[in-house]
């Protein structure tokens, strides 16, 4: 990669990784549940001047803090309210992401590890995706990524500047997702220090810990004061008891499952050099005393997947912040012991197995979903993942390294933009609320029986009125006989009720197991 050998070679990997971390956001409508719930909620913010009080529907939001919320606003005001609008910050705060991995490990570990590091993070799709979509957690990633690197700087070189980032950016941090962004620096924090034989009190005051948690508490209590007096404290409840002390405690939304769940979101996440995070590991913990760099990224990254491996929630973005430090870890592995055939059979065994699996699984898995059947030969556009991981290992059988990570890179690379430019749009175009829009007058009256696909609000500019009984739905078509009826309920008693309308079209939810169905009435009667 030559490309980069220049003296404005940040200034390069920045503007490419915001252009992937941006392509395609705008191509594919907004119909993940946590994307349209966001999203919806900073428009109703914006367009009710609500910069206190979060709503879904004009119903209070409680499970996020408003960092997303006001750059969302801010892109709406450029873009307009669109998934573009939504999305924009986040892809720039992915841009933002890679930016600081790279500055951070090429003052420690020097360009050659840093350059990898960059790659590393740029042909990992999946976590290229996290900086598609309009949710907290792209924000999330940058500022607990700035926290650690923050963290291991200040130990190692106790600059005072330094140091105020630190809390800076933890401060931010629990303004985009709350007391998480407090508990895992210091847990991880405290995790290294007692390994490292530092957890002394001349240690841990030179951190000024006191003076630290004034500044986190003068950047995020505000606005947390102002939303638990403007919603008269169920913000404060439902946010710190139900979205953070009971999401650690029991699974929410059927979220959970075994602690080996936890690590394969985590080896899926990192794709395609993720297959080598065990030995990576392995190497890592015998860096104590030469590379103590290196040493608090592999504590880190074990204590972050620990952390969230017994939490009884599991999602794939909960360990995405410690992503960055994984691919710090992963370069420096690289760079020092290769990923030569010779010690990584089960590596490279395990990566041809998945490359080919892939475009196999997603042609299966369209085939078998009724809503995406007439879609599946998009798996077709997957079949030069297995092409290139075996150019791959053809150079490696060739010894030619480089050429083989060049290769893997591109392969991977090309997915993300293929899977953003190409696959979900596609995929987006069988939505309920594209089908709707084909099948419905948009100026019509809508009213919602009891639930609805949450995409809908966002991608209408609109709120809806829920109603709960029959009763109130004859009443509805009386006064608007021109009108539609939605719901998405999963009740087939309360589906059987609606059997008196007639259902104008129904259509299954992308990867969700519920199905709109929208009902009006027979004006030929």
């Amino acid at each position: 990669m030559k490309f980069f050998n220049t003296k404005q070679s940040l200034w390069w990997m920045f503007l490419l990784g915001f252009v992937l971390c941006v392509f395609g956001s705008g191509s594919s409508i907004i119909y993940i549940l946590d994307e349209a719930k966001n999203s919806e909620a900073a428009r109703e913010m914006l367009l009710y001047g609500n910069y206190f009080k979060p709503t879904f529907n004009n119903i209070i939001r409680t499970d996020k803090p408003p960092f997303h919320y006001f750059f969302m606003m801010i892109g709406y005001k450029i873009f307009g309210i669109n998934a573009f609008g939504a999305r924009f910050f986040s892809g720039l705060f992915g841009a933002f992401t890679i930016l600081t991995t790279v500055v951070f490990t090429q003052k420690y570990l020097g360009y050659k590890i840093a350059k990898v590091t960059f790659w590393i993070l740029l042909s990992s799709f999946y976590f290229i995706q996290e900086f598609h979509l309009a949710v907290p957690d792209p924000y999330l990633i940058f500022w607990m990524s700035l926290t650690f690197f923050c963290y291991i700087d200040f130990f190692i070189s106790k600059s005072t500047k330094i140091l105020w980032l630190l809390y800076f950016s933890m401060g931010f941090g629990v303004l985009t997702k709350g007391p998480v962004a407090i508990a895992l620096p210091v847990l991880i924090a405290f995790v290294h220090l007692l390994i490292t034989r530092s957890f002394t009190i001349k240690n841990i005051l030179s951190f000024k810990p006191f003076l630290g948690l004034i500044l986190v508490l003068l950047i995020s209590f505000p606005w947390f004061y102002m939303a638990h007096i403007k919603t008269g404290g169920v913000f404060t409840e439902g946010f710190f008891l139900k979205h953070n002390i009971e999401r650690f405690q029991d699974k929410m939304e059927g979220h959970g499952g075994i602690f080996l769940i936890t690590i394969g979101f985590v080896l899926l996440g990192m794709l395609p050099f993720s297959v080598w995070i065990f030995r990576a590991l392995f190497y890592g913990l015998k860096q104590r005393l030469q590379h103590p760099f290196i040493f608090f990224i592999t504590i880190s990254v074990i204590t972050f997947i620990t952390f969230f491996a017994v939490s009884a929630t599991k999602l794939p973005n909960y360990t995405m912040p410690c992503y960055p430090l994984m691919a710090i870890l992963l370069a420096w592995f690289f760079m020092e012991y290769g990923i030569k055939l010779k010690y990584g059979y089960i590596e490279w065994g395990s990566l041809l197995l998945i490359s080919f699996a892939l475009p196999v699984a997603g042609y299966i898995g369209l085939s078998l979903d009724s809503s995406l059947v007439s879609k599946n030969w998009l798996a077709f556009f997957l079949i030069f993942v297995p092409v290139g991981v075996l150019i791959a290992v053809f150079y490696i059988i060739k010894k030619r390294v480089d050429n083989s990570f060049n290769s893997l890179v591109t392969t991977f690379t090309l997915l993300s933009i293929v899977l953003f430019g190409i696959v979900f749009p596609q995929l987006t175009k069988e939505s309920p609320v594209v089908k709707f829009k084909e099948n419905i007058n948009e100026n019509r009256p809508v009213i919602v029986y009891k639930r609805m696909d949450s995409a809908f609000p966002i991608n209408f500019n609109r709120t809806y009125r829920v109603i709960d009984n029959i009763e109130e739905a004859q009443l509805f078509f009386k006064e608007n006989p021109q009108g539609v009826l939605i719901t998405n309920t999963r009740n087939k008693e309360e589906i059987n009720e609606l059997s008196i309308f007639k259902k104008l079209f129904s259509q299954k939810s992308l990867f969700e197991n519920h199905t709109t169905r929208v009902y009006g009435i027979d004006q030929t009667k």
